[in-house]
């Protein structure tokens, strides 16, 4: 008999959960469904509770594993007439897997970053910066669904170089996991621009399958360059078959490896400091740029594969938790245990930021005005999401340039803007 596995989220997460149940559910021994709170209108969904509370009850009860993401605990009552409790006592296991920081969750939560970590209940977290702060939960990946036509290598030539499709607003000194540096990084593409004459595209609180669509026509893809992580974006532009941006700092790197097996970061490993000169640089070589991208996507298929991630991660997961849930903790290689072990992963890390910050925040005031940086695309939207990627006649080759949850926001709510 198949596993049944049912999860629930109470807030967007990046598309991460309805892309893992997916994920899951393709394999022989696992029937998965995803119960979302709302409708979010960004990515897809299976099951939204808020349409039919009922449904969500009758899917719960046929559940042998139920995943609760983030800030989804067995004594959540968001999900009404459900008793995650009561399910529990009646055989379900239970399992959280948290996609942000404890600090995050508790917030969303209403309750104490104590209250999270202590929570008996099995855990898992993702390979990216996360796991750092769960030093109990079992590691496992998020999942891009690499066969699937929208994450398909495009045939059509890039008429865009750069594209860059963050999740939150924020600038990148607000704090130190929670942003993606959209202002200052929105600062830099304005610049290289005028240097260059490179095209770039900036997009956020849209559609997933837009945000896809406008990766689609692009050279590069820009993940994040501040907090020293990478993200689903960035693994959606190594499926897509193009070179990508990403600061991973040494943590980060190091648990990329040993999870993937690789011994080579798929990742443009580059900070915002540098990036300008970067994207540059990699346009004055447009052949090689080409060949990073094919890499790119080699890469994913080889080493990320979703198929092949489930069945190493998620299944040995799932039958854990049937036949022992004790079994579900940390990989013994990727111990948090240890003060030189502590020092790499926060000390040294957040010495670095801080002192990027410091530089950062003195040069805001003259390199950005936040409102001004995004809201100068604005008028761009519409009609370069309409325009048609350009195609190349094989005589006429591609010109080449010569170039929820939410922290506060700290620029304006334009969604896409494309120069």
């Amino acid at each position: 008999m198949p596993i049944n596995v049912v999860s629930f989220s109470n807030t967007p997460l990046a598309g991460a959960p309805i892309r893992i149940s997916r994920a899951v559910d393709r394999h022989p021994e696992i029937r998965a469904r995803h119960v979302d709170l709302k409708r979010w209108g960004i990515f897809d969904h299976d099951h939204v509770h808020e349409e039919d509370p009922e449904q969500t009850l009758a899917l719960a009860e046929q559940a042998d594993v139920i995943q609760l993401f983030n800030a989804v605990s067995a004594d959540s009552r968001d999900f009404a007439p459900v008793d995650f409790r009561a399910l529990e006592r009646r055989g379900a296991r239970l399992v959280r897997m948290f996609e942000s920081t404890p600090m995050m969750v508790a917030s969303v939560a209403g309750v104490t970053v104590d209250e999270v970590l202590s929570d008996p209940t099995p855990k898992l977290v993702i390979t990216q910066y996360p796991e750092r702060f769960f030093p109990t939960a079992r590691v496992v990946p998020n999942l891009v669904p690499e066969d699937s036509p929208a994450y398909l290598p495009p045939d059509e030539e890039p008429d865009l170089d750069v594209v860059f499709s963050p999740s939150w607003a924020s600038s990148a000194w607000w704090a130190r996991w929670d942003t993606k540096g959209t202002p200052e990084t929105v600062a830099m593409l304005q610049r290289l621009e005028r240097r260059t004459g490179a095209r770039t595209a900036f997009i956020r609180s849209r559609p997933l399958s837009e945000v896809m669509q406008l990766k689609r026509r692009s050279r590069m893809i820009i993940d994040e360059l501040i907090t020293g992580s990478y993200h689903l974006s960035g693994l959606e532009g190594l499926s897509l078959g193009r070179a990508v941006l990403a600061y991973l700092d040494e943590r980060a790197d190091r648990v990329l490896r040993v999870f993937s097996g690789s011994e080579q970061c798929p990742f443009i490993n580059t900070r915002l400091e540098d990036a300008g000169a970067v994207l540059e640089s990699l346009l004055k070589h447009p052949d090689e740029l080409a060949e990073l991208g094919r890499e790119s996507r080699a890469w994913l298929e080889q080493y990320w594969s979703q198929a092949w991630l489930v069945e190493q991660h998620y299944l040995a997961v799932y039958r854990d938790l049937l036949e022992s849930p004790d079994r579900v903790t940390r990989q013994p290689e990727l111990s948090l245990d240890g003060g030189a072990e502590r020092l790499r992963t926060f000390v040294i890390p957040d010495a670095i930021y801080a002192a990027r910050a410091e530089v950062g925040r003195e040069g805001n005031s003259r390199v950005i005005q936040s409102a001004r940086a995004v809201r100068s695309w604005a008028q761009k939207v519409k009609q370069a999401l309409r325009r048609p990627a350009a195609r190349p006649s094989a005589s006429q080759p591609a010109a080449t340039p010569d170039r929820s949850e939410r922290p506060p926001v700290s620029n304006p709510r334009e969604t896409t803007q494309v120069s």
